[in-house]
């Protein structure tokens, strides 16, 4: 998870067995969690191998590919 202080936190439960939903837990600072079905981000990596972002639609931040470190080619 990207470092953060404040705002809304997100933990994944489960596919909720609908296409394009999942079941996440949402809460704020102490607060109690509650769950919520969010629709899948339908933003998918560049290339021709591209992964979908797995959050939810409208999510802050990076997509999910973008947390990883590149691989560098050795023959370069």
């Amino acid at each position: 998870m990207a470092t953060h202080d404040d705002g809304e936190h997100y933990g994944l439960l489960d596919d909720v067995g609908t296409y394009g939903f999942a079941l996440w837990l949402r809460w704020r600072g102490r607060s109690e969690a509650e769950s919520v079905t969010l629709p899948d981000c339908p933003a998918i990596a560049p290339g021709p191998d591209g992964e979908g972002c797995c959050l939810f639609a409208g999510h802050i931040e990076q997509h999910t590919w973008e947390d990883t470190l590149e691989e560098i080619s050795c023959t370069s």
